[in-house]
C-alpha cells in the first residue's frame, strides 16, 4: 500500500497550473515524504508509520483539499476544517497558500495541516499533487479522491 500512491503519481506531464489546481477536484492525502532530490520520484522516504498511512487512506471523508479556479481553497482533516486562498506559478513551481482553520488540530490533523501550511513549491499533474516545503526536502502528496477505486 505504501508504494501504490507513488506508482500512481509519476508526475511526468509538465506542470500545468490549471490542469493541477483549477479543476475543482477533491484531492486526498496519500502520504508525507522526505527527499534529497525533489525532482526524482524514486528518491523518497515515508514520514508516516504504517498505521498512520493506513488510517489516512481509509478515511476518505477526511484529509482532503479542494483548489478552486478563482483562487479559493478549502479542506478538512478529521477534527478541523480550513478555508483560504492559493496561488501557483508554473515558471518556478512556487506555491503560496493562506488558510484559516476551525476545530482542534492535533495528531494526524497537525501533520496534515503543517505540511499544507508550509508548502512553498509544487509538482504534479491531473493524477497527483506534491506540495513541498521551502527547502524542497519534505512533501505531502495528494491524489484525486476516488481515483484508487477506479
Amino acid at each position: 500500500m505504501m508504494v501504490l500512491p507513488l506508482v500512481l503519481c509519476g508526475c511526468n506531464q509538465e506542470d500545468d497550473v490549471f490542469e493541477i489546481f483549477a479543476n475543482d477536484k477533491t484531492w486526498h492525502w496519500s502520504g508525507s515524504y522526505t527527499t534529497t532530490n525533489w525532482k526524482d520520484d524514486n528518491n523518497y522516504k515515508l514520514n508516516l508509520n504504517i498505521d498512520d498511512l493506513s488510517q489516512i487512506n481509509k478515511k476518505t471523508d477526511y484529509y482532503n483539499i479542494i483548489f478552486e479556479e478563482n483562487g479559493n481553497v478549502s479542506g478538512k482533516g478529521e477534527n478541523f476544517t480550513f478555508k483560504g486562498t492559493w496561488n501557483a506559478m508554473s515558471k518556478d513551481k512556487s506555491f503560496y497558500i493562506n488558510i484559516q482553520t476551525q476545530g482542534n488540530i492535533s495528531g494526524l490533523d497537525k501533520t496534515f495541516y503543517d505540511a499544507i501550511k508550509s508548502a512553498n513549491f509544487y509538482r504534479g499533474d491531473s493524477k497527483c499533487i506534491k506540495l513541498f516545503n521551502s527547502n524542497k526536502s519534505e512533501y505531502i502528496q495528494f491524489y484525486p479522491l476516488g481515483s484508487l477505486n477506479q
